[in-house]
């Protein structure tokens, strides 16, 4: 007997973070999709903390999220406090963040958001289902195949015992660490490997004695008897307790409420306050990272591409900005706005964006918790913090580099130079009565700066629009202001210049002045990098929509 067959454009496997996010952001761009996560309802413990600024950059798109993340979070923007102590009561050994930190020169229009994943996957779940998406949990995918037209997936509603297939044009596995997909593809995954063992303890205490102060606190143990880290949590009264353990010494059995208790105890030197147990977790700290994250018409994002010890927060967050990455781009090929190899650069940029991002967390670890396990670390990737979690830059099909490219797999978001593959400055910029960040013109289409003195740029920009090309065009000096004057010195433009800029906030092409046929030059360039041989037909690209849907 033939199984009922179901047709959508993405099929999304794992409805956790980054599988959610993905879902979000794809129904936002109007592709349908359904997501398939086994499990009957999202995880209640907080797991990842926080949404940096440049996850937040690209989520914001969404209408209302950016306002609901922080609505659901116990601490305010930017109130965050990172120190190394004995406990988290005790003296403190060296401070990291201080919320002062936030006050010094703007690079983004976002705002860190300290919100705990337990809090932010019920946010996504309500904007995907709201923009369109088809979320279905406690449903299993239980084997699935590609071919040259698309993916055909079996699902098991594991409620009823119901087999049916859903057939896709493509596939995005987040499926997490212990997903089958990267297994199923045959993809291996290097890196240091297993780095140590931990317990989770989520519990609750007297809220005026657990955080005095307020706001986000994460704290590093590093204590006589143990290391680990403390993590304030949304709820008053909450924290999470993350401390290393022996599992070859102690078998999990031996962590009771009652020694659990105990270790929460030793953690915070608060003396004997009454602590309850709500949930324990063992897990492991890995560093690994899929030598592929791209099979044909299988994209793997989020943990099921790399595993990275959670000590800095960017494992969280390139789960967020894989989800955001091909999200977009899977939209302009099914959209019939891009060439298929648009989704080769998926691998091209994100893969070496994970690599850099789990050195940072290995240096951090190292930094942080273990000074002696410096073998662990991946230096030849190692970056500043700052420049690891936004000044990654791409390289691909999908940017045009030129001469201005020095090879540096980073660029410091305090200096940017506004070479293509680097993203976008943030500068303040008028449009009537409303300040807006540069950033806010991105974000559906490609946008083309330019310069006061280039019109004809915009010109062609405005042509390419009307012709139905996602292309929108910001001529300083007429659809905006630069009343401070910015935006020509952080992008390296002359007055008569062009940026072209990708849905992402990432200069896709730049011509610093005019040239002689502006017009075409921008046409081919556009061409170019959403990989396509030439402008696009806008009959063929409706065409292409219409049988996508």
């Amino acid at each position: 007997m033939s199984l009922q067959v179901e047709r959508t454009q993405v099929l999304v496997r794992g409805g956790g973070y980054a599988g959610l996010a993905a879902a979000m952001l794809l129904a936002w761009r109007g592709v349908a999709c359904i997501v398939a996560e086994r499990h009957a309802a999202a995880s209640r413990h907080p797991k990842a903390h926080g949404v940096n600024r440049r996850s937040m950059e690209l989520l914001r798109v969404v209408p209302g999220l950016e306002s609901e993340l922080f609505a659901i979070s116990r601490a305010g923007a930017n109130e965050v406090d990172v120190y190394i102590a004995e406990t988290v009561a005790g003296p403190r050994q060296r401070t990291l963040i201080r919320k002062s930190d936030f006050d010094g020169p703007s690079i983004s229009p976002a705002q860190i958001c300290t919100a705990g994943q337990d809090r932010v996957e019920p946010v996504f779940f309500k904007h995907a289902r709201a923009q369109g998406a088809d979320i279905r949990f406690s449903t299993t995918l239980t084997t699935f195949a590609q071919d040259e037209e698309g993916v055909t997936a079996t699902l098991r509603d594991e409620a009823s015992n119901r087999d049916y297939e859903v057939r896709a044009d493509y596939m995005i596995a987040a499926d997490g660490a212990h997903g089958v997909t990267r297994d199923a593809l045959g993809i291996e995954m290097e890196g240091p490997g297993v780095i140590s063992h931990s317990v989770s303890i989520l519990f609750e205490a007297d809220p005026a004695k657990l955080i005095p102060g307020g706001g986000f606190v994460l704290c590093y143990l590093r204590n006589p008897s143990f290391s680990g880290v403390f993590v304030s949590c949304d709820d008053p009264g909450r924290g999470q307790l993350n401390i290393a353990i022996d599992p070859d010494a102690e078998p999990a059995s031996a962590y009771d409420a009652t020694r659990c208790a105990a270790m929460v105890r030793d953690a915070l030197g608060l003396g004997a306050i009454d602590v309850k147990i709500l949930d324990v977790l063992f897990w492991r700290k890995s560093a690994l990272i899929a030598k592929r994250i791209a099979d044909r018409r299988v994209f793997l994002i989020g943990d099921a591409a790399h595993l990275m010890p959670p000590v800095g927060g960017l494992g969280g967050q390139t789960a967020l900005q894989d989800a955001a990455d091909i999200a977009w781009k899977l939209a302009f090929v099914l959209k019939g706005h891009a060439g298929p190899a648009l989704l080769d650069a998926y691998q091209a940029e994100r893969l070496p964006v994970a690599h850099i991002a789990l050195s940072r967390q290995l240096a951090n670890y190292v930094e942080r918790l273990q000074p002696a396990r410096d073998d662990v670390r991946l230096r030849a990737h190692e970056a500043d913090y700052l420049s690891a979690a936004m000044g990654y830059r791409y390289r691909s099909d999908a940017i045009a580099l030129d001469a201005s490219d020095d090879g540096a797999e980073t660029e410091n978001p305090l200096t940017p130079s506004g070479s293509p593959g680097t993203r976008l400055a943030h500068v303040v910029l008028r449009q009537n009565d409303r300040l807006l960040s540069s950033h806010d013109f991105a974000g559906r289409d490609y946008t083309l700066f330019v310069g006061p003195r280039g019109a004809a740029w915009a010109e062609a920009a405005r042509r390419l629009a009307g012709q139905g090309e996602p292309i929108l065009a910001a001529h300083l000096s007429v659809d905006a202001l630069d009343e401070e004057g910015r935006f020509l010195e952080k992008t390296g433009l002359f007055d008569d210049g062009a940026l072209l800029v990708r849905p992402d906030g990432f200069i896709a092409w730049r011509s610093v002045s005019l040239t002689e046929d502006p017009a075409t030059q921008l046409a081919a360039a556009f061409a170019q990098v959403r990989c396509l041989p030439g402008p696009v037909d806008p009959a063929r690209a409706a065409q292409v929509a219409e049988q996508a849907s």
